[in-house]
């Protein structure tokens, strides 16, 4: 279930290779602090540049010679 960042009192504490990589600080239920280190695994929503080349190389596969 997506939880809006203030909401849930969390804080991106940093954004490595263009959003592969997200260094991420939360309080947990109990009001413990912690803090964790993500790798995108797949877009929600992808960015423009991404999302076009995807949708190409499905219409159009690239070439492996």
């Amino acid at each position: 279930m997506a939880r809006d960042s203030e909401q849930a009192g969390a804080k991106v504490l940093g954004i490595e290779d263009g959003g592969e990589i997200v260094h991420v600080e939360f309080e947990t239920a109990t009001g413990e602090t912690v803090a964790g280190i993500y790798e995108l695994i797949g877009w929600t929503q992808a960015p423009k540049a991404v999302k076009l080349k995807v949708e190409q190389e499905l219409w159009v596969p690239q070439k492996t010679h």
